[in-house]
């Protein structure tokens, strides 16, 4: 267990340096990196989710990681790199949360929204509960989330704390849509979104008679930046709500070193193991894209894109039901505050695919799992 914070590495790459491992065309900033690890104390920090349902703070001073395993929020600070507190959750009695954990999303300085299976609470600090609801009944009958979907995701504006944005999707329809749902209003409204077209050919089920599992896309709806923004894995485009209409805009990007978007084409239901093998690496190796993250210390966004690589002798891990990639070529493209694409580069120094990843003090920091302890890559840009 380690107990002090440790800067393990410093990496400068450029336009001006030499690589013989790297295309010079398509590397077009200036990179810097290094690495940092989190001081647990005497915990032993949840890493095994990877945290894909962890929180930041407003002023991301702070990151909030839920662990399974003792059903506790862990509080990170990130200015000192060392684990500060942990919050309890009960899952049963006056505070009771529900059994089935399914995501957490910070409200205000004074409480946060704390989601179960069918079962919606706000929470103060503590962990005690200020209210309970359930998503699926808001609304009229006709407008509310039916029992087939899934809402994920869901996010909240400053100004707007009791209406919630979120991505509702339906796993046998192939169908995603935006969500909105106005808690004082008891109103919910859909917003169906063409780039959702796209993700349908991108989500396959696999059933041999005896065995069943399905893979699919991933889909970003994130509040960076003042902005509401919808991404998907598939495709470069973006959709940024309109607060004040209501009204969805589009926005396309083209891109001089990668694809701007996925193009295969496959079956939906695929019963042959080794054929859903071979699609799930097509899909890998064709341009994905991660979500869009604001930086306000430089005020832009950053995206990554990339392609992952797979050894000709890529076999499926015990406890996978596809190939695990070998490595991958990462791509950064960055926006100015109105979404304009000003730059767009390959980052050598990143073999495969980041991780959770967030934007701090004008570096994005990725997570890293060493040797079972938290630790981040700090990718620092020059402009």
């Amino acid at each position: 267990m380690k107990h002090v914070v440790i800067l393990l590495a410093l990496v400068v790459f450029g336009c001006g340096g030499s690589d013989k491992g790297r295309n010079s065309d398509e590397v077009r900033i200036d990179f810097s990196l290094d690495t940092v690890m989190v001081n647990p104390g005497q915990e032993i920090l949840f890493l095994n989710s990877g945290l894909n349902q962890a929180q930041l703070s407003p002023d991301k001073k702070y990151l909030y990681n839920f662990n399974h395993t003792d059903f506790t929020i862990e509080k990170i600070n990130l200015d000192e790199l060392k684990f500060e507190d942990k919050i309890t959750l009960s899952k049963e009695g006056p505070n009771g949360v529900g059994q089935y954990f399914m995501g957490f999303l910070l409200l205000d300085e004074e409480s946060m929204l704390f989601r179960c299976y069918n079962q919606d609470n706000i929470l103060d600090w503590n962990g005690n509960k200020k209210r309970q609801f359930d998503f699926k009944k808001v609304g009229q009958d006709g407008d509310r989330i039916g029992d087939g979907e899934h809402l994920f995701m869901p996010v909240v504006q400053p100004e707007q704390p009791q209406v919630y944005f979120g991505l509702i999707s339906n796993w046998d329809e192939k169908s995603t849509a935006m969500v909105v749902l106005d808690l004082d209003n008891d109103e919910v409204k859909r917003i169906d979104l063409p780039l959702f077209e796209k993700t349908k050919a991108f989500e396959i089920e696999y059933n041999d008679g005896q065995m069943m599992f399905g893979i699919g896309t991933a889909k970003y709806l994130n509040y960076s930046g003042g902005k509401l923004i919808v991404s998907a894995d598939v495709s470069s485009e973006v959709y940024v709500y309109d607060q004040l209409t209501g009204e969805m805009h589009h926005r396309t990007f083209e891109s001089e070193l990668t694809a701007n978007e996925k193009k295969g084409k496959h079956p939906n239901k695929v019963s042959d193991r080794k054929e859903m093998e071979g699609i799930y690496k097509k899909i890998q190796e064709e341009i994905g894209f991660h979500a869009v993250h604001w930086d306000e210390k430089n005020e832009v966004y950053y995206r990554f894109s990339g392609l992952a690589e797979f050894s000709d002798q890529a076999e499926v891990p015990e406890n996978r039901m596809v190939p695990t990639s070998s490595g991958a070529k990462v791509y950064l493209t960055v926006y100015d505050k109105d979404l304009n694409q000003i730059a767009e580069s390959r980052v050598p120094m990143l073999t495969k695919k980041p991780a959770f990843h967030f934007v701090k003090d004008g570096k994005i920091w990725i997570l890293e799992n060493i040797e079972d302890e938290m630790g981040f890559v700090r990718l620092s840009i020059d402009f």
